[in-house]
């Protein structure tokens, strides 16, 4: 599988979704996507000039801020915060913080469920044991072959675009989008990966995110629950099928 077509596959993939948004706003919808599709290949044609700047194994000079931002991108950690903030809108009777709470929590299966196949699909080998950029292996277990996406990128991005289509509040959009791009700067930084895949994991996680978010969003706007809402989780081998019914 070469770059261009997973390039192509993820760019049909992030602009289907948004395929069915009101008329009034697609316009706006695709240019963004438009933008995002050039950013993407933009970062593929920069993966080599970029990676010879990194030092074999990642570098040391901020090594403690890699090291730290890496705990923003672990989705167990993001979890647990949000099942936190889950239970503590529920016993203080905050049932909007509650809710975005559950909303967030949703939009992130659903993107490391996209993460994950797309991953598995793809099989790129990371920038620790190659200089090439172009070498696959799909449908490989191996962590070796798992570059693309990052997962780090698809929670980072996840979270940022969950939170800030719940809060809708532009500080909050400028901090989560800012924290998750040091977070996807960290997964070069440590030699981990390209960054193309940072790119095309922070697209795979916005595109999964603020699709769900609006689905759920629409149907909250009629009363119904999240489970009513047609939010089903399959269990399949090796994984889990999340599907939102429309």
């Amino acid at each position: 599988m070469t770059l261009r077509r997973i390039s192509a596959a993820l760019m049909l993939a992030l602009a289907t979704p948004h395929a069915s948004a009101a008329q009034a706003h697609a316009p706006r919808e695709w240019a963004l996507w438009a933008g995002a599709a050039a950013l993407f290949a933009g970062s593929v044609l920069l993966d080599r000039t970029i990676e010879s700047g990194v030092p074999d194994g990642g570098g040391t000079r901020y090594e403690w801020a890699s090291d730290r931002l890496n705990y923003l991108g672990r989705p167990q950690y993001a979890v647990v915060a949000l099942a936190g903030t889950y239970a503590a809108g529920r016993l203080a009777h905050a049932p909007k913080t509650a809710q975005a709470a559950e909303h967030v929590a949703i939009a992130l299966l659903a993107s490391g469920v996209a993460n994950g196949a797309v991953k598995f699909a793809a099989g790129r080998e990371r920038p620790s044991f190659t200089d090439d950029p172009h070498r696959f292996k799909p449908f490989s277990r191996q962590d070796r072959w798992q570059s693309f996406p990052s997962g780090h990128a698809v929670v980072a991005f996840s979270l940022a675009a969950s939170i800030s289509e719940e809060a809708r509040k532009p500080w909050v959009t400028a901090l989560a989008y800012g924290t998750a791009s040091l977070v996807g700067w960290s997964r070069v930084y440590e030699d981990r990966h390209w960054t193309s895949d940072v790119v095309g994991g922070g697209l795979i996680g916005i595109a999964a995110s603020r699709y769900t978010i609006h689905r759920l969003h629409a149907h909250r706007a009629r009363g119904d629950s999240a489970a009513a809402a047609g939010v089903a989780i399959s269990p399949l081998p090796g994984g889990v099928m999340v599907s939102i019914a429309r």
